[in-house]
C-alpha cells in the first residue's frame, strides 16, 4: 500500500492534530466507505486508535495509491446531537 504525502495534505491534517504516522494507522486499521463528490469519488476510512475514533477522507488512484485529503478525530455526540 502506497500513501502519497505532500506539503498540502501534511499541513491540512496537522490543523486537525493528525500526523502522517497516525493517518497511516487509520488507513491500516480502518473501515472504508465511498461517496461520490462533485469532482470525483472520495473514500472515507474510520478507525479507533488508542481508544479514540478517527475519520480519514482520501482519494484512491487506480494503481491503489492513497492520497489523504483530510483526517480528524470524531467527536462523540450526546443524545441532543451536540459534541461532548
Amino acid at each position: 500500500m502506497k500513501i502519497l504525502w505532500d506539503a498540502n495534505n501534511i499541513t491540512h491534517i496537522a490543523r486537525h492534530g493528525i500526523t502522517p504516522e497516525l493517518a497511516e494507522k487509520i488507513v491500516e486499521a480502518g473501515w472504508c466507505g465511498m461517496y461520490s463528490g462533485q469532482y470525483h469519488d472520495r473514500y472515507i476510512m474510520e478507525a479507533t486508535i488508542d481508544g479514540r475514533d478517527y475519520k480519514l477522507v482520501c482519494d484512491i488512484a487506480r494503481d491503489g495509491t492513497i492520497y489523504p485529503v483530510t483526517a480528524y478525530p470524531i467527536r462523540k455526540r450526546t443524545s441532543h446531537g451536540r459534541p461532548k
